[in-house]
């Protein structure tokens, strides 16, 4: 179907040997020769002669199922990824919460097992210190117990007084050894050995081991009176340090470490090396600087190691040996499944993407060619229904046309000749009072027949439509009925619709006479208000009253019968691609009648208002001969 509008067009278009305009306009409403106008691509306007009819290019609904059929398809594909990725993110964060899980369980083992170490290194030193050489005082006899003790490998014993060593099992007996003024921190240790009993070193390089790094464990032994007599101190050393931490078995990436009260670094692993040079993260630091130094304390931090790679810390601090021991893990380890996780279902979200979409392709292919062939079918028969509706109401036009003429020319004619008739009797009855009674009554009746008959023409074919425009017959119409109806009535029309076409001002004057009928008939209204104007290319029509509004007496609580005159009102306005909407309640009806209009064609209608009064008198612009 093109997309033009189709104006008729025939009949005399010159006059002698030049062109007439007025010929010209006025047979372009009579003539069944089509011309095309251009149109917007969705909307087809249909003529036969008639008035147009707007028909609806079958391209509508098709990208509509395009559209349903994708958000179908996209629903479908949303619900499935959500669903996916809430069972794939929970794998994903139990994995993580077993790995968070795994850190802690290693840092707590570690820290059991240093403080195991401890205490069988306090076992042996208690059982020592019962000995009888070193309750008499013979330090050769007991330096030969030290050396037949058995010791973990790296380890050794140390016999010492107030003053410094007095035998040391990594070198023979009465050889020079060192003094407590030989460390740093002598005087600290002594008073812990003193106040506590026993005491666990910090990290302290071996005078006699260059190199290497040991923890001192010692335990004070008293004089008969109780005053501390000196102490036997076991030394554990780095490598024994170093066994306990690779029998916890971690993955390479991860860092172990044991750090004394102090947070310097005891023994480190990372890597499969052990070591005592990889610091404490400043997150741990500052966090157990909060605590008690004698209290165990355990948890998890997030920080940044010594390399700047963000770590998860999981630590055990213990009251017993003041050290502190802890794992930690890179977060990218520890947040690989919900990351893979998240690679994941994007990766399927973006396959159920293009799956769906192809989908969503083939079905819509699939679909539309029946759907297309089904909407051509569907518009056809609308396209019939409207021609054969807008004939039928221009065959009632033609129709009423014929009955307002034959009842003006000949039974109005024949009311009055029955009038006159009457008036020839009034000499016969003069004498009777019976006579004169009947030939009034007969008179007032054949009044009355006739002015109705005058009011049902004008109804019919108002004859001053073609000549005074829509506005002024609007206007006579809504006073003259509202007056004679017993209405009050408040009517506002602008001139501009004077520059609407023939037909389209043909039916909007329809459709107000049948709104005025209505209200007056059925509604039982007092008041009236007609309001009429343009704006935004729409031609808009409102018609209220103040009735009891639209209500079926016989079935007050069911849905409302419309009769037979508001579906030609409209029939009338979807000839011109109009509409027509009821709002009714207690307070009253309101009729709204909506019509596109466009400018080309008030531009065309005015231009021929304005050319009227220069045309010839034998052409009328509405096509009619003049008398």
């Amino acid at each position: 179907m093109p997309d033009t509008l189709t104006v008729p067009i025939t009949g005399r278009q010159q006059t002698g040997s030049g062109f007439n305009l007025g010929n010209w306009i006025g047979a372009a409403r009579r003539a069944p020769c089509p011309v095309a106008l251009p149109l917007r691509p969705e909307v087809v306007v249909v003529t036969q002669g008639t008035a147009p009819m707007v028909v609806r290019s079958p391209q509508g609904p098709l990208p509509r199922l395009r559209s349903r059929l994708a958000l179908i398809f996209a629903a479908v594909i949303l619900v499935t990824c959500l669903v996916a990725a809430t069972l794939m993110l929970t794998i994903a964060r139990n994995e993580r919460q077993a790995i968070h899980d795994r850190v802690v369980s290693a840092a707590v083992a570690l820290s059991f097992g240093f403080d195991q170490e401890v205490a069988a290194g306090n076992a042996l030193l208690k059982g020592l210190s019962s000995s009888p050489a070193l309750k008499s005082g013979d330090a050769k006899g007991f330096y030969d117990q030290l050396k037949a003790t058995t010791l973990p490998e790296g380890s050794w014993l140390i016999l010492q007084d107030l003053e410094g060593q007095v035998a040391n099992t990594l070198r023979p007996f009465g050889s020079p050894l060192p003094k407590h003024r030989d460390f740093p921190n002598y005087q600290e240790q002594l008073d812990r050995i003193r106040g506590r009993g026993w005491s666990v070193s910090g990290r302290m390089a071996s005078l006699l081991k260059p190199g290497t790094t040991a923890i001192a464990l010692s335990l004070r032994f008293d004089e008969d009176d109780g005053a501390m007599k000196g102490f036997i101190t076991t030394v554990i050393s780095q490598e024994r340090l170093g066994a306990i931490l690779d029998d916890q078995k971690v993955p390479e990436e991860w860092t172990r470490g044991l750090y004394d009260r102090k947070l310097q670094p005891i023994v480190t692993g990372r890597g499969g090396t052990t070591s005592s040079h990889i610091p404490m993260p400043d997150a741990l630091a500052a966090h157990l600087s909060t605590t008690g130094g004698n209290e165990t304390v355990d948890g998890f931090v997030e920080g940044v190691d010594e390399r700047g790679i963000p770590v998860l810390i999981a630590y055990r601090s213990s009251g017993a040996t003041n050290w502190t021991t802890l794992v930690a893990v890179p977060l990218a380890l520890v947040d690989a499944p919900v990351t893979g996780a998240l690679q994941q279902i994007a990766g399927m979200a973006t396959f159920l993407i293009l799956a769906g979409g192809l989908a969503a392709l083939f079905t819509a292919r699939q679909v539309e060619q029946p759907l297309r062939v089904l909407s051509d079918q569907v518009t056809g028969a609308k396209r019939q229904v409207s021609e054969l509706s807008s004939q039928l109401l221009a065959l009632q036009e033609d129709e009423r046309q014929r009955i307002a003429r034959e009842l003006h020319d000949s039974t109005a004619q024949h009311l009055v000749a029955a009038n006159l008739g009457l008036a020839g009797l009034e000499p016969e009855v003069r004498h009777s009072s019976h006579g004169r009674k009947v030939l009034a009554d007969v008179e007032n009746l054949q009044s009355a027949a006739l002015r109705e008959l005058r009011i049902f023409t004008y109804l019919l074919h108002p004859p001053n439509l073609a000549h005074d425009g829509l506005q002024a017959t609007l206007r006579d119409f809504a006073e003259g009925f509202a007056r004679r109806a017993g209405l009050d009535a408040r009517i506002r029309i602008p001139e501009e619709v004077d520059d609407l076409t023939p037909d389209l001002q043909r039916a909007v004057l329809r459709v107000v006479q049948e709104a005025l009928t209505n209200a007056h008939r059925h509604a039982g209204a007092s008041r009236v208000t007609v309001d009429v104007w343009i704006r935004s290319g729409r031609l808009l029509v409102r018609i209220r009253d103040n009735g009891h509004g639209m209500t079926d007496r016989d079935r007050p609580d069911g849905p409302t019968r419309l009769g037979v005159g508001i579906a030609g009102m409209r029939a009338r306005l979807e000839q011109f691609g109009g509409g027509l909407r009821i709002r009714s309640g207690p307070g009253g009806t309101s009729v709204i009648a909506v019509v596109p209009v466009s400018a080309t064609a008030r531009a065309l209608a005015q231009a021929r208002r304005m050319l009227d009064p220069w045309l010839p008198g034998s052409t009328r612009i509405d096509g009619e001969a003049s008398s």
